[in-house]
Formats: structure tokens, sequence, C-alpha cells
């Protein structure tokens, strides 16, 4: 069995990770064109304006939902509030006349 220390196993992967990597032999990156760099840019603010556009709509309606979600439950405690009021009355009434 040959044992190797962990610097040299280190070191034998460097070079192997630097070219899968896809980078070039003496490390440095590759320089785009300003036509490619343009043409990316482009595309990436069509992108995120698209997406702004989503998310805001998105948060439109789910503004709108939460409103109408609030207005239900107002709604809803008005009712329980008047039935339990009236409830209270006749339970009133009862009492007195006992």
């Amino acid at each position: 069995m040959t044992s190797f220390s962990s610097a040299e196993m280190v070191n034998d992967k460097q070079p192997n990770d630097d070219k899968e990597m896809g980078s070039s032999p003496r490390g440095q990156k590759r320089k785009r064109t300003s036509r490619e760099g343009a043409g990316d840019t482009k595309k990436l603010i069509e992108v995120l304006d698209r997406n702004s556009k989503m998310l805001t709509t998105q948060l439109e309606a789910q503004n709108i939902n939460c409103q109408l979600d609030r207005d239900q439950r107002k709604d809803q405690a008005n009712s329980l509030l008047g039935v339990l009021n009236k409830l209270a009355d006749a339970l009133g009434r009862i009492a007195d006349k006992l």
C-alpha cells in the first residue's frame, strides 16, 4: 500500500481542477467582445424587467386577495357579534321572567 499525504493529493488535483473548470492554460478568463456583452446585458435586462412585472402583478393579486379576506372576516365577525347580542338579549329576557 502506498500512502500519500493530504498535501500531495491536493497538489495532484489542482491542475486537473483548472482543466475541468474550463480555464485557459494560463489561468486567465476569456474576455468577451463588446457585442457579446451588449447582447447578454440586453437579454438580462429584458428577463429582469419581465420578472419584475410578473412579481408586481402577483403582489397586486395577493394584496387584493388579502383585502377581500379581511373584508370577509370583518363581515363574519360582525354577523357573529349580532347573533351573540340577540342571544344575550333573549337570555336576559328569560332571566327577567324567572
